[in-house]
């Protein structure tokens, strides 16, 4: 069954178009890194659902998406609009799908929230920083971490390898 975008379980995916076109973005971590990455992957290609892929993923408790995420939800609307506003994995009109189903969600995430005003909060704090900032790039936050020295290669969105000079 074809798809367009995917979850990191289970994922499996293609050595060369990761080259091509980048590492997931360390700065998403915790909320739709996964959706840009495979986004990003596949647009122009094909993408596969294969049902036979059984994970058993151990949660102590199971969250839907819309699931009340607190102030979690912080990175929910700051990486959306990071990925509505610079990601190259969707084409303009499936920003707009995603967009509107984007808020649509939302929306039922707040009609089922328990406490709304953490949910506000978190709304106003993503949208400032979604619009405000970028992601980082991730080299830079693998030398951070120390997972990348000095002369390593860099690792930029575009997925293109660089040495220290360029």
């Amino acid at each position: 069954m074809p798809i367009r975008s995917a979850s990191f379980v289970s994922a499996l995916v293609d050595a060369e178009a990761v080259r091509e076109r980048g590492l997931p973005v360390a700065d998403y971590f915790l909320w739709n890194d996964d959706f840009e990455f495979t986004t990003r992957l596949l647009r122009g290609r094909r993408g596969l659902l294969c049902p036979g892929s059984v994970v058993v993923h151990k949660t102590r408790e199971f969250g839907g998406a819309d699931a009340d995420p607190g102030d979690r939800f912080f990175y929910e609307v700051r990486n959306k609009i990071w990925l509505f506003t610079g990601s190259r994995g969707l084409a303009p009109p499936e920003r707009a799908l995603y967009a509107g189903s984007t808020v649509r969600r939302w929306a039922r995430t707040f009609a089922g929230s328990s406490d709304r005003a953490v949910l506000r909060r978190a709304l106003a704090r993503g949208v400032r920083d979604g619009l405000l900032t970028r992601p980082r790039p991730t080299a830079a936050i693998l030398r951070e971490t120390g997972a990348l020295g000095e002369t390593d290669i860099s690792l930029p969105h575009d997925g293109r390898r660089h040495d220290r000079d360029g």
